[in-house]
């Protein structure tokens, strides 16, 4: 019988897989998944597939690292507000 600590390792390697899959480099992939991988857990369990979460991993780290716009009607300035998020 498999303990559910090792079913969540085992979904944890296949997501940083799939995330190399998506174009991240080793090390990246696993940084990218580690820096969301509380958050999204504690949002969405883990339900969802293997490829569905990496997904969701990468738009997330594609909307943090993208530039502000201030054309884009889609996006609001919270530059001011970056010092109350700063990592610890």
């Amino acid at each position: 019988m498999t303990s559910r600590r090792m079913m969540v390792k085992h979904y944890a390697q296949a997501v940083i897989l799939e995330l190399q899959q998506l174009g991240y480099p080793c090390e990246l992939a696993r940084d990218v998944f580690f820096r969301h991988y509380k958050d999204m857990r504690r949002l969405f369990g883990l339900e969802q597939n293997v490829s569905e979460f990496a997904k969701m991993i990468d738009e997330f780290e594609q909307s943090m690292n993208r530039k502000y716009n201030p054309n884009d009607p889609n996006q609001i300035f919270v530059g001011h507000l970056r010092h109350r998020v700063r990592k610890k």
